[in-house]
C-alpha cells in the first residue's frame, strides 16, 4: 500500500507488505473493528486508490472505522493526535522503525510497533478526511 499524498500532506509514505496487511486486517476483524483498507474494491492489491476529502464513499468508510477505533481504543487515538500534532517533523518510517533511522535505537517490540501502526493509519484517515488525500493500494 502505498500513500500518495498532496504536495501539503505531511506524513510521506506508508507501506505495508501483503503480511502487513494481514495481520491489520487480522487485528480489525479480532477487535470487531471495520475493514481498515478503505476504498480497496478488487481486495487483490491491483491499484485501486481511495479518495479522501469531500463526501463521498471513502471518506465515509474511513469515519465509520475511525469512530470503532475511538470507542474501542481510545488510547490509540490519542497516541494519533499527537501524530497529527507533529506531521510537520514526523519521518513515519522513522516512527515505525526506529533502529533504521541510524543511531543506537532499538527496534520495537512486536506490541508497539503494532500500536504504533494502528495509530499512524488513523492518523492518516483523519487528516485524509479532513485535508482530503489519496491512498493507492498497490
Amino acid at each position: 500500500m502505498r500513500l500518495s499524498r498532496n504536495p501539503f500532506g505531511y506524513f510521506g509514505q506508508f507501506h505495508l507488505n501483503w503480511a502487513g496487511t494481514r495481520w491489520f486486517r487480522k487485528w480489525c476483524q479480532d477487535e470487531g473493528m471495520p475493514d481498515p483498507f478503505i476504498g480497496w474494491a478488487s481486495g487483490d492489491n491491483s491499484g485501486d486508490q481511495c479518495d479522501l476529502g469531500p463526501d463521498n464513499v471513502h471518506t465515509g468508510l474511513a469515519r465509520v472505522w475511525c469512530r470503532a477505533l475511538e470507542k474501542k481504543h481510545p488510547e490509540l487515538t490519542k497516541l494519533s493526535n499527537k501524530l497529527i500534532a507533529n506531521q510537520r517533523t514526523l519521518e513515519l518510517y522513522t516512527y515505525l522503525y526506529p533502529h533504521k533511522a541510524g543511531g543506537k535505537a532499538h527496534p520495537l517490540s512486536e506490541k508497539e510497533w503494532e500500536r504504533r501502526a494502528i495509530a499512524a493509519w488513523y492518523a492518516i484517515l483523519k487528516y485524509g478526511i479532513k485535508h482530503g488525500d489519496i491512498l493507492e493500494y498497490c
